[in-house]
């Protein structure tokens, strides 16, 4: 049971962190945009300090990770124990999708004035945003099946 929370835990932590961080990212390129201040130096500032922010917000869940495997298999759950912890993972995955796919659609409204290369520069961080976002809780919920 201690397993399961601490992945439940992980996920939470890691996915509303990180969701946090994108959208700030995604706030100071907005920012960069309305200001026409749109230049790689910036942005690759601002990309770095995206980067530095996420491995300093994924530590905490991957030492949870690490330590709900060391718990994993102690005990015997049923299915009904698993209910809550897995819904609580896919409320966050839900969320954070929902809120990049927002963040995106504002972003990708105002780089209208880009050129094209800059434009798929928007929607790559925007890839980016998901798949840092939804690293961690999409494998607390494969850990959590592998309980």
């Amino acid at each position: 049971m201690l397993a399961l929370w601490l992945c439940t835990i992980a996920a939470v932590v890691a996915g509303l962190g990180i969701l946090f961080a994108f959208k700030r990212l995604m706030r100071g390129l907005s920012y960069r945009i309305k200001r026409s201040e749109f230049h790689y130096k910036g942005l690759q500032k601002d990309q770095i300090r995206f980067f530095i922010q996420v491995a300093l917000i994924e530590a905490i869940p991957i030492f949870l990770l690490i330590l709900g495997f060391t718990f994993m298999g102690s005990e015997d759950l049923s299915i009904v124990s698993l209910i809550v912890p897995v819904l609580i993972i896919l409320a966050v995955i839900i969320y954070s999708f929902i809120q990049i796919q927002q963040v995106k659609s504002e972003v990708t409204e105002e780089a209208t004035k880009l050129n094209p290369q800059e434009q798929s520069y928007v929607r790559s961080l925007s890839l980016i945003g998901y798949m840092t976002t939804l690293g961690i809780p999409i494998l607390a919920l494969v850990a959590i099946f592998l309980i």
